[in-house]
Formats: structure tokens, C-alpha cells, sequence
């Protein structure tokens, strides 16, 4: 709703005559592509005849798709020409009334009732356990480069550090591995300032699935050790080295790739892996009624199965454009810096659960970092923003 109203202040303010224009580049045109391709994956899936998929709602899935890039550009646009305005903070307020009312909901007794488990924190407004793990997890991302700043803000220092802390408490609880694992080790790379000389990253996070299933024995070594069980708690041996059951799904879509490739152009619509059949025996497997209520637990594979290679190959193209933007403000120093980090880690969370798919955060906060990065460069840039301030 926030999303449709920004888009419905800018149709008045062009009834007026008053809208400013957006001046976009090139990456534009991608973005608007891979979004395209997953509306029109929509269309496809009522056309197989979804369970999913009513008339109704594959419209207000189109419109989730497309609202958050759109207003985000819009903001840019309104906000081009105010030197104080600074898109990192905007998203990192946003993320602390996320924070807030989530706990005000937990302090209530509220509890997610998508996914939840007994013992476990139970964030009530989000999609998921896991899916408020990865939010929360950007969250303390992004604030590393904040809590560099003390002495220009010591009143602010604190309070974030007390949300850093509250975050941590919360993801902990929740005790999702893998993004714990994404979490340590880019916490790592950005707390030492190795990030600013690492190269190939983009590269190295297309392979994050092989990577893991490859070293599946090795993760469950390193999670073996005392620290890691203190930790995470959950360290059984079948559970770690295939993910959750993750493996059983992935290969699925391996042999979809190898033996079948229906679709494999332009994919096979909206839950396309119902259309295939790919994971009735996984259904049988985990005692589900359907397969239609699964998903691929990677957004990757989702894009892959339900959007094909063209719809893939555009997303390669928002990541990638969107990698080497924030990539610059972070070298840089400007103010959407602390924005990097939390890119990094939908580069690669994409990769291995569904957070970054559709209608999941991980997609929706993509598509809003994509908004400065479609603003044209030069002397009308939307993203001419001033330093941060001295680091400490």
C-alpha cells in the first residue's frame, strides 16, 4: 500500500503538470525486463492451471512484482536535487520500524503464523522464520558501517549498536544455518575491510549452491566444532550435509537440466515445478499432500524453472548491474556505502533459499536498491551524494 501510494502521488502531480520527469539510464530497460518476465510467468501459470494462481490474485502478484521498483525510482526522482538526501538511511529507518513492530508483536504474544517453531523467536510480520533471518541479517550488515561512526553521532552509535545487538539475540534464536554461515563470513570480509580489495565476488556467488553441495561434509565439520554448536544447537550430520533436505530438491532441478528441459527457453510459469511435476516424490518424501504447495528453496532455481534462461539471464543482469554500483559507492565512501553490504548478501542468499524470489523480502528490498542504480550518472545524477562523514 505505501508502494501504490507514491505511485498515486505521482499521478497527481502529473494531472497537475507538476511530476518531475525520472531521468533513467540504460539499466532501466533490465530491470523492466526481468520484471516482465516474471508477470509474464503469471500468465503462464494460470494458462497450466496452477492451484496457486486465481485470476484475482495473479493480478496483485503482478502488481507486488512491479510497485516497489517503480516507487523507488520515483523517490530518486523527487529527491534528486536535495543534497541531504540519503537513500541508505531511508532504508536503514525503514528496517528499524521493521525491527520495532516485529518485537512490539512478540511483546504481545504474537506469533508467525506462515512458519514458526516452538522455543524459537517468532517475528510476527514477516514471511517466515527464515525470511526475517535474512532481513535481519542485512540489517546488522548494513550497520557495520555505521557503527565506524561514533564520535559524529555518539547518542545515534548507541542506539544502533543496542539494535545490532537485539538482532543478533533474534537471529540466533531463530537458528537459521545457512544464512548464519552467509552472515559470518561476510561480517568478516566487511569488519577487516577485506571486502575493498576482493575480487571475483559476483563470480563466486553464482556458484554458492555447487559450492556448498560440494563441501557439504566440510560445512558439517566446521558447524561440529564446540563454538558452532553453542550456537546453532541443531548439528546433525544427515540435516547439515543436505541442507535441510535442500539437496533432494536441487538435484530434482539438475535432472530437469540434464534429462527433461521443458520450458527451458521461457520457462514453465508461475510454480512451474507443479506444471513439471518436478517434486511430487519430494512431496511423498516430507508427507505433503501436493507438490504445489513447494517451492525450489533457492530464488535462483525458481527463476530458472518458472522464467527459463531468458528470465535468469536478466536477473544475472540486475545483480551484476546492481553489484558494480554499489560496489563504487562503497570504494567511494558516500553515504548509500553501508548499502553494499546488504547487496552482497542477496547476491548470495539468492542463490540457496527463496528469500529473493517474487513475492519474499530479499526480492522486494532487490528491487529497491535498484532504484539509484537506473538513475542516469553525469550532471543529473540522482546518486550524487556527498561523503560520509570521517571515519573513526
Amino acid at each position: 500500500m505505501p508502494f501504490l501510494a507514491i505511485l498515486a502521488f505521482y499521478a497527481v502531480d502529473m494531472l497537475y503538470g507538476q511530476a518531475p520527469r525520472p531521468r533513467v539510464n540504460g539499466k532501466f530497460l533490465i530491470v523492466m525486463g526481468a520484471l516482465l518476465s516474471l508477470s509474464a510467468s503469471v500468465l503462464l501459470g494460470l494458462h497450466y492451471k496452477s492451484p496457486l494462481i486465481t485470476q484475482s490474485n495473479g493480478i496483485m502478484l503482478i502488481v507486488l512484482f512491479n510497485v516497489p521498483f517503480l516507487s523507488s525510482v520515483l523517490v530518486q526522482t523527487y529527491n534528486r536535487d536535495d543534497p541531504e538526501f540519503d537513500m541508505a538511511w531511508l532504508v536503514m529507518k525503514g528496517f528499524i520500524l521493521y525491527v520495532a513492530f516485529n518485537l512490539a508483536g512478540m511483546a504481545a504474544g504474537m506469533r508467525n503464523l506462515m512458519h514458526h517453531f516452538p522455543g524459537r523467536a517468532n517475528p510476527p510480520f514477516a514471511l517466515g522464520l527464515y525470511d526475517a533471518t535474512h532481513m535481519l541479517a542485512v540489517i546488522n550488515l548494513m550497520l557495520l558501517s555505521y557503527l565506524g561512526e561514533f564520535k559524529a553521532n555518539p547518542l545515534r552509535w548507541f542506539g544502533l549498536a543496542t539494535l545490532y545487538m537485539v538482532d543478533m539475540a533474534m537471529i540466533l534464536s531463530i537458528n537459521s544455518r545457512l544464512s548464519v554461515m552467509i552472515f559470518i563470513v561476510l561480517t568478516a570480509l566487511f569488519a577487516t575491510k577485506a571486502m575493498k580489495k576482493l575480487k571475483g565476488l559476483y563470480t563466486v556467488s553464482l556458484f554458492t549452491m555447487p559450492i556448498m553441495m560440494t563441501f557439504a561434509l566440510l560445512i558439517y565439520q566446521i558447524l561440529s566444532l564446540p563454538v558452532f554448536v553453542a550456537i546453532m544447537e541443531r548439528v546433525d550430520k544427515k540435516d547439515i550435509t543436505t541442507f535441510n533436505g535442500r539437496t533432494y530438491i536441487w538435484e530434482s532441478a539438475g535432472d530437469w537440466l540434464m534429462n527433461d528441459r521443458r520450458g527451458l527457453l521461457f520457462g514453465n510459469g508461475y510454480n512451474g515445478q507443479y506444471h513439471l511435476r518436478l517434486l511430487d516424490w519430494v512431496a511423498k518424501l516430507w508427507g505433503e499432500k501436493g507438490s504445489y504447495r513447494l517451492h525450489m528453496h533457492s530464488a535462483f532455481l525458481e527463476f530458472l524453472v518458472d522464467q527459463g534462461i531468458v528470465g535468469i539471464l536478466l536477473l544475472y543482469g540486475v545483480y551484476w548491474s546492481g553489484y558494480k554500483f554499489y560496489q563504487g559507492q562503497y570504494k567511494a565512501g558516500t553515504r548509500m556505502a553501508p548499502l553494499y553490504a546488504g547487496f552482497v548478501y542477496l547476491m548470495f542468499a539468492w542463490q540457496i533459499d527463496i528469500v529473493g524470489y517474487g513475492i519474499y523480502s530479499g526480492f522486494v528490498l532487490l528491487m529497491l536498491l535498484m532504484g539509484p542504480v537506473v538513475m542516469r550518472q553525469g550532471g543529473e545524477a540522482v546518486t550524487a551524494i556527498e561523503p560520509l562523514a570521517p571515519r573513526t
